[in-house]
């Protein structure tokens, strides 16, 4: 192969493109599931409600969060930033579990 069909790191402009795709895909389906997994089960414990109304309002909630997760996987400038609003996104229902597990 010719040097200007490849590219920064010696792989085609074809075959970062399909990893890209790849790796949004993967993101916007398992980061968007563990990522509203982890919301519903935080507010279902954060919602001042009663239990069943507090789960089914947080499992409500993490479909919007799911499908807009999913959403920015596709239109997010870049990969890296899709993977990074995701784990942000996942970190902070994750240390707030953490918090009300460790004060239990």
């Amino acid at each position: 192969m010719r040097d200007s069909a490849l590219g920064k790191r010696g792989i085609s402009s074809q075959a970062r493109y399909r990893l890209g795709v790849a790796s949004r895909t993967i993101l916007a389906v398992f980061g968007g599931y563990v990522a509203s997994a982890l919301a519903a089960a935080s507010l279902s414990l954060a919602l001042p409600l009663p239990r069943a109304q507090a789960v089914l309002a947080a499992t409500m909630l993490a479909f919007v969060l799911y499908c807009t997760l999913v959403i920015w996987a596709y239109s997010a400038a870049t990969a890296t930033r899709a993977w990074l609003l995701a784990g942000g996104l996942a970190a902070i229902p994750a240390l707030h579990l953490l918090v009300m597990g460790a004060g239990r």
